[in-house]
């Protein structure tokens, strides 16, 4: 086969808050497409905490950090986008796994983004991952991560700014999911093959 006849790769975004169980819907959408799964903390994460620590800031209080959301943010998109890039260049269809939360309001943001990382010409599906707001402060609970401490100890504030996304990207192709149990996860193949 060669690289003329093998099919568009696809990426596949998604995109939620913290606990909305996007990450849980991206391993399960890559396993199920043979997309490269590419998670933003893992890409990124520990860089981000030592870059916080060497400026003296809190890696666990990102979303009120200004230094975070002016410098060490974009940083860590521009790689996602970048690696996402590179294997799309060699035809590997990808799910970004990122909240992306901060920039959702910028109908321009992914145009730039993808542009900026050279990406081929690609089919994009944005899916946004929602939540209700019992579910979600349930699985913030649950796994008792420090980056959630700041988020539960102001919950009313965190699910009033970050609960309800609403995504105003103007490219791709743009799904909603509701992800409140492991029911809905099963209606994923049923995404997939409808898109």
């Amino acid at each position: 086969m060669t690289s003329d006849d093998r099919p568009r790769p696809v990426a596949y975004i998604t995109l939620g808050g913290a606990g909305s169980g996007k990450s849980t819907l991206s391993k399960h959408l890559s396993a199920l497409t043979g997309a490269a799964y590419l998670d933003k903390d893992t890409l990124a994460g520990p860089l981000v905490r030592v870059a916080l620590e060497a400026y003296g800031q809190d890696p666990s209080d990102r979303e009120s950090n200004a230094m975070y959301l002016e410098k060490v943010m974009p940083a860590e998109y521009e790689t996602l986008f970048a690696a996402a890039g590179r294997n799309l260049e060699l035809g590997h269809s990808v799910v970004i796994d990122a909240p992306f939360v901060a920039y959702l309001e910028d109908e321009d943001f992914l145009r730039r983004s993808t542009e900026n990382a050279r990406w081929p010409d690609v089919r994009i599906v944005v899916i946004t991952v929602q939540t209700s707001p019992d579910v979600v402060r349930q699985r913030l609970l649950d796994r008792g991560s420090d980056r959630d401490r700041v988020k539960l100890a102001e919950w009313d504030t965190y699910w009033a700014r970050f609960g309800a996304l609403r995504c105003c990207w103007t490219t791709g192709e743009h799904i909603a999911f509701t992800n409140n149990d492991e029911s809905d996860l099963a209606r994923l193949s049923d995404l997939v093959l409808d898109h």
